[in-house]
């Protein structure tokens, strides 16, 4: 009898580059959740976007040495939303990735909004998580509502996940107070840029020291919007790609349980370069995890 938290995983009709290997650690899944999106909406689309996108671009990672084409990756599918229930969703995502997680499988979430992250959190329970995101996602609520994409972090904060945040540019007054009442650290693009890559991933380093099981999420607008225009709610002063790319090379060991990279918009992304970069970034941050593990 199949698994009853697998009830809402369907199957999709694109794949992963085209990938469909059980054997692969790696177990994609995509969550078209786009409800709570503030401005621009579209985020629904993605999964299946970026699935496409990713078949035409190499799989070898120059940076880990890892060919992506011989490890490959499982799509399971596409986790069926609700229309209007986030809290709904959160419950099927936590659900299925759970599942995956308890099989010590590298769950690889792609959005939908940021709020797809509360679910995956539940789901694989890490105990420290790295947000790479213009906001920093900590309001008690927005416009009135807790589960909106921009209250995702003080979600996952009350579950006493430890929570750093790079590419920090877009705040609250509010936020700014949790997050030094909580001792969530954060650091800015003009910060890094000043200290440089190896320092600024030092400082993840010893920020996670203790940690026993690391989740990484990607909000495609923490990149400057002239490398990642269609996202849902860009902001200028970004991570160049180069140097978000270079920290993870350097911060992921084997404690990374899985990841996700959410806020494409591709109804605002006509060329197609902020899902070409979303595809990449899954195949660089695999392979990355895979050469931990390997080791």
């Amino acid at each position: 009898m199949a698994d009853s938290r697998l009830l809402y995983l369907n199957e999709n009709s694109r794949l992963f580059a085209g990938f469909n290997r059980p054997t692969s650690p790696f177990v994609i899944i995509g969550i078209p959740l786009d409800i709570t999106s503030s401005f621009r909406p579209g985020s629904r689309f993605a999964p299946s976007t970026i699935r496409e996108t990713a078949q035409y671009i190499e799989f070898y990672s120059i940076r880990s040495g890892i060919d992506m084409g011989e490890v490959g990756f499982n799509d399971v599918g596409d986790i069926v939303m609700h229309p209007s229930d986030v809290e709904e969703n959160i419950k099927r995502i936590s659900d299925v990735t759970s599942y995956f997680a308890e099989k010590e499988k590298i769950v690889i979430s792609i959005g939908g909004e940021h709020s797809i992250t509360v679910g995956t959190i539940r789901g694989i329970k890490p105990d420290c998580l790295l947000s790479i995101d213009a906001h920093l996602d900590l309001r008690d609520e927005y416009m009135g509502y807790r589960y909106d994409h921009a209250c995702v972090m003080r979600r996952v904060s009350e579950q006493g996940v430890k929570i750093m945040e790079i590419g920090t540019r877009a705040v609250s007054k509010e936020e700014l107070e949790y997050a030094n009442r909580a001792g969530i650290a954060y650091l800015t693009p003009h910060q890094i840029k000043l200290m440089g890559v190896r320092e600024a991933a030092k400082k993840i380093i010893t920020n996670f020291r203790e940690c026993q099981k690391i989740y990484i999420t990607y909000d495609m607008d923490g990149i400057d919007p002239a490398y990642a225009p269609g996202v849902a709610t860009p902001e200028p002063e970004g991570l160049d790609p180069t140097t978000v790319l270079d920290i993870i090379s350097l911060i992921i060991d084997k404690r990374v349980a899985g990841f996700d990279i959410v806020e494409v918009s591709p109804p605002y992304d006509p060329s197609g370069i902020t899902s070409v970069l979303a595809a990449r970034i899954i195949l660089e941050t695999a392979a990355q995890i895979q050469k931990a593990k390997s080791l």
